[in-house]
This record gives C-alpha cells, sequence and structure tokens, in this order.
C-alpha cells in the first residue's frame, strides 16, 4: 500500500484498515510505502502499536518502504474431537459396536 503524500492522520487510519484487513483475511504479510519524511519516522511506532502487526523491516535498504508482518489466527482451544457428536457428547454409537463386537 502507498501511503507517500498522506498527511499523518490519515496514513495511519489507511494503514491500520490495512493491517486488520490482512488479518482478517489471513495475510502474512503487508508492503507499506511511506517515502522518507515525517510518515517514515514516526511507522515504527505505528507497528508497535498495532495489535495486528508483529514487525517490520525496511525493503532492500530502502528507508520509505516496509514489509509488515501481520499476527497470525489463534489456534482455536478446546476444540471437538473428530469422534464427538454435534452436541459436544461423545459418538455412544461408536462405543456400542465396539463393545458389541467383543460380547460375540
Amino acid at each position: 500500500m502507498d501511503l507517500h503524500g498522506l498527511e499523518l492522520q490519515t496514513g495511519w487510519e489507511a494503514y491500520r484498515k490495512a493491517t486488520q484487513g490482512c488479518y482478517d483475511k489471513k495475510r502474512s504479510n503487508l508492503k507499506v510505502i511511506t517515502g522518507q519524511g515525517e510518515m517514515q519516522k514516526e511507522f515504527l511506532s505505528w507497528v508497535e502499536n498495532d495489535p495486528f502487526a508483529v514487525e517490520a523491516k525496511n525493503i532492500d535498504n530502502n528507508k520509505g518502504a516496509w514489509q509488515v508482518k501481520i499476527k497470525k489466527h489463534d489456534k482455536p482451544k478446546n476444540k471437538p474431537p473428530k469422534n464427538s457428536k454435534k452436541d459436544g457428547g461423545p459418538d455412544l454409537d461408536i462405543l456400542f459396536t465396539k463393545f458389541k463386537k467383543m460380547g460375540t
């Protein structure tokens, strides 16, 4: 995304919208062009204050171009096992079948 030439507040808002969009779409990186003015000087503090960004590095030693690493989605906790029913309980049909085979 190219922020070069935007005012600082407008640039910050566009940057935050873009990083959240990347996070929502599960993209891992975002290239940002700030130019070499005030925005470039403040950019690392933007990244530090962005809940969706992990880090930023200059691209090819260009002080006005950045590669921003986007935070990964957390894996869901308490994921039900594959053999559980939709109500969250165990699939008793599988157990009954196993015990029936053992009893014969």
